[in-house]
């Protein structure tokens, strides 16, 4: 538990849990954008890339949030 009466440094933070939530956040957001880009065609029906990008995008959130509770 860190002291309220001292700010938060980046030695307090956890190497490991910095990088997973960075990762997460980068591979949720690409994914996400992907999943719209060529997931879905001009009608808004899926294709069969969407399903592969929404499991990569709530797996790199799950990892973001990991890497949050971590840090």
């Amino acid at each position: 538990m860190l002291p309220i009466h001292r700010p938060l440094t980046g030695s307090d933070l956890h190497w490991i849990g910095v990088v997973a939530a960075l990762m997460g956040f980068v591979g949720f957001a690409l994914s996400l954008w992907l999943l719209l880009w060529s997931g879905l065609d001009r009608q808004g029906n899926t294709r069969r890339t969407f399903w592969w990008w929404a499991t990569i995008a709530v797996i790199s959130y799950a990892l973001m949030v990991w890497g949050l509770t971590k840090a």
